[in-house]
């Protein structure tokens, strides 16, 4: 035979108060806030080291641009530094400019520089939205043949950053959203 329980049920069943309900709730939405603050300053962080790589590359690809013209040059038969002005120090190279010339001013505005991104390359088409902008300095020493030599330093910058001074290179640092690269080139003939 079933066993009953002959004893009534005096205990009463309770519920969560408000007050324990309301700190719940204040706990997770602090710990949801925190969460997203996180991810979102983690996601800036990226965005702004992505910049800077970029950018580092892009200064890269200046002096490498610039030394490709003097080899290629000195490959053609000729002086590898013939294209090198000592007058005009501001010069704008892309990928796709003749390897045997440089486009160099004394002075350009800033907006000369800005870098498009077209077609899975960044350069001065004059078209499209602009995130970057490059220039590069040479200081070019015109000096007996064999002895002849260039200070190359490439600058890339962006956000609205102003055009850096190529003779004061101490405010061009990443914090700033600049960056160079410098080499000095020689002739290696």
């Amino acid at each position: 035979m079933p066993c009953r329980n002959t004893q009534p049920f005096t205990e009463k069943l309770q519920g969560f108060l408000i007050i324990e309900v309301l700190i719940s709730a204040f706990l997770l939405t602090i710990g949801l806030v925190a969460t997203t603050v996180l991810i979102s300053g983690s996601l800036g962080h990226s965005l702004d080291t992505r910049d800077t790589i970029i950018a580092v590359e892009l200064a890269q690809e200046g002096v490498e641009l610039v030394r490709n013209v003097r080899d290629n040059n000195v490959a053609s038969g000729g002086n590898g530094f013939a294209a090198f002005f000592t007058n005009r120090k501001n010069c704008r190279i892309d990928y796709n400019d003749p390897m045997t010339s440089l486009d160099c001013q004394n002075s350009r505005p800033a907006s000369s520089y800005a870098l498009q991104y077209v077609g899975g390359f960044y350069g001065h088409f004059g078209t499209g939205p602009e995130r970057f902008s490059r220039y590069v300095y040479i200081d070019y020493t015109d000096a007996p043949t064999g002895q002849e030599k260039a200070l190359v330093r490439s600058f890339v910058f962006w956000g609205g950053a102003a055009v850096p001074s190529p003779t004061n290179t101490t405010n061009c640092t990443a914090q700033n959203s600049c960056v160079f690269t410098e080499i000095t080139l020689t002739n290696w003939k």
